[in-house]
């Protein structure tokens, strides 16, 4: 089993590696300009001062997507984390959905599939897989923000980028078993750009429950995993954590991957 585990690694390991090096870059070169954007942000505090006098609605506009940050760990949460999520829900996505077609697409699925291999048992072992790539490319990403904190920062209060990672990581398992099942669903030599048909909409819907005053719209937030991992209500907000969001995406989640065991079993050699 763990010369399977090592096959699936090492077919996939350079494009996580380059995925997790090209964002760890940007988020430490977001984190390292830190300090060139300090005097902006004490004159838009300023500026928010001044707006909040005169009642002006467009503070509260502000504060919807994320406010103005007081320190580094709430300039991260605003600038990089927010890219660093909808990045991570794309990477997932595609994550999930190449490594049940990257057998048919090398033209290896004959050979395995007549290995003295359980079909399930091969599935367990491309999603183990997932779960090793999504911890590198997160702890990637949280050793190149810590870096460029120690940089320009060294004061900061970091221990809550480490939830957030934690959490951010939970997103990802959770949109690559959704879109493993995807590509079981669909032909096997579908575009690889469908997957993105999954974490796009969910953050869109996510912002847009977080942004809006209507009621019945911000009910929409608990459709989206990106909801339990928001990085200014973890990170700027200290928001009490999404148990409801995470419970019904954590068994979502479990539906789609006995689905897929299903599925898997009975896919057929193309």
């Amino acid at each position: 089993m763990m010369r399977l585990f090592r096959l699936e690694f090492k077919r996939s390991i350079k494009s996580n590696l380059i995925w997790s090096i090209s964002l760890g870059v940007t988020m430490f070169s977001i984190i390292i300009i830190y300090p060139m954007v300090m005097d902006m942000m004490d004159a838009l505090n300023e500026m928010i001062d001044y707006l909040e006098s005169i009642n002006s609605s467009f503070v509260e506009f502000i504060n919807d997507f994320g406010g103005i940050p007081q320190n580094g760990i709430e300039y991260f949460a605003t600038e990089g984390a927010m890219i660093l999520q909808i990045a991570a829900g794309i990477y997932a996505a595609m994550m999930g959905y190449q490594i049940i077609n990257k057998d048919d697409k090398e033209k290896t699925v004959e050979v395995l599939y007549t290995l003295p291999i359980h079909r399930v048992s091969y599935l367990f072992q491309k999603m183990f897989v997932v779960f090793v790539e999504t911890f590198i490319f997160m702890a990637t990403q949280v050793l190149f923000v810590l870096i460029g904190f120690m940089i320009v920062s060294p004061n900061e209060a970091i221990g809550e980028l480490f939830i957030f990672g934690l959490l951010d990581m939970g997103m990802m398992l959770m949109i690559s078993y959704l879109s493993m099942g995807l590509a079981l669903i669909l032909k096997p030599q579908s575009s690889s750009f469908i997957p993105m048909a999954i974490p796009i909409p969910l953050y869109v819907i996510t912002t847009i429950a977080y942004a809006t005053d209507n009621a019945t719209l911000k009910l929409l937030k608990y459709i989206s995993p990106f909801t339990f991992a928001e990085p200014v209500g973890i990170l700027k907000d200290h928001t009490d954590f999404e148990w409801l969001n995470f419970i019904i995406y954590s068994i979502f989640t479990l539906a789609v991957i006995v689905f897929s065991i299903y599925k898997f079993r009975r896919r057929e050699i193309v």
